[in-house]
């Protein structure tokens, strides 16, 4: 991609994901985001870039591109093409672990190989200059090494999210390595493993919903608060509050009200024009408070002052809610 094609660099509100291994198009926990968004997916088979290109043609925050990243700038990598697209990728599938050998023992076939242009995060985002608020990693067995390629870039990342395996599914890269990159060199904290609770089945006896090998899953890791805090003024308040829409988009609604709490004991306000990152998250808080009504009364309480001191606003009541054209537009 020459650098007239490069995505314009984001303002500071605008919320910036890297997507590592487009396929299949914009992850689902990322569909239906009522903020300002830019959006970049790398895809580096020829033909699904094509695909993702037409698909995404009419969305300005939606950029595809057709390379690989890697650990290396202005590099090529070579890609096997598995009897199953979704394993295509730098990593050749092992047909002797649990996933290829028995679970899936026909998708990881190799039928062929590419060679594809490649780059690193740092590098695109030097050559675009921008920055990326979140990393979603999903390359088959090559995440560390696209991990490897964003060292100045995870310095500000907020969150990842990052397919991890706890076999030999792809040669030797297995989920330890990814944990101790980024919990022990980084410092950021894992907060969920997307799974349900069950691995892959190794014989009949499967009672009472307890039983398998857990072969890989996505892992959700986040930016500790005092270190987003450190970078002060509206770019640390920008970080908190996108931090704390992906928290309640992704199943941590917790950890958005320790953000919130944050922010508003620095003493940041919006002047002027409310961020609509901020309005977003707003709505968000709603329904998730609107959600905690059915557990406890007295929690759903507890929400709305915090609904007050956060925003300075009072939480809509239940009858505003289902009136609103905003907050219950269907």
């Amino acid at each position: 991609m020459s650098k007239t094609d490069m995505p314009a660099a984001p303002d500071l509100w605008t919320t910036v994901v890297l997507d590592a291994g487009g396929r299949y198009g914009m992850h689902p926990s990322w569909r239906g985001y009522e903020a300002p968004l830019d959006y970049r997916m790398f895809e580096p088979e020829p033909v699904e870039a094509a695909r993702l290109t037409k698909k995404y043609a009419a969305r300005k925050d939606v950029t595809v591109l057709a390379e690989a990243l890697g650990s290396v700038p202005d590099s090529s990598l070579e890609l096997f093409i598995t009897a199953h697209r979704g394993y295509v990728g730098a990593t050749k599938p092992n047909p002797d672990s649990l996933w290829f050998g028995d679970v899936r023992p026909d998708e990881g076939t190799v039928e062929g190989t590419i060679t594809v242009p490649a780059t690193t995060i740092d590098a695109h985002l030097a050559a675009s200059r921008s920055r990326v608020d979140f990393l979603k990693i999903d390359v088959e067995g090559h995440e560390l090494a696209v991990m490897q390629g964003a060292a100045h870039a995870l310095d500000r990342v907020l969150a990842l999210r990052v397919e991890v395996q706890f076999d030999d599914s792809f040669e030797t890269q297995t989920a330890s390595a990814i944990f101790s990159h980024l919990i022990d060199t980084l410092g950021f904290r894992l907060m969920r493993l997307d799974y349900d609770g069950r691995g892959q089945p190794l014989s009949y006896l499967t009672v009472d919903g307890n039983f398998g090998a857990l072969c890989g899953c996505d892992a959700v890791f986040v930016r500790k608060v005092p270190s987003v805090e450190a970078w002060g003024g509206d770019s640390a308040a920008a970080g908190l509050l996108k931090l704390a829409a992906f928290a309640l988009r992704n199943g941590m609604p917790d950890y958005a009200v320790i953000c919130l709490e944050r922010l508003h004991a620095s003493g940041w306000r919006p002047t002027g024009e409310e961020p609509a990152v901020r309005r977003y998250l707003r709505k968000l808080f709603i329904l998730a408070a609107g959600r905690l009504r059915a557990q406890s009364g007295e929690l759903y309480e507890r929400a709305a002052r915090d609904y007050q001191r956060f925003f300075e606003s009072e939480m809509p009541a239940r009858n505003e809610i289902f009136e609103s054209e905003w907050l219950n537009p269907n």
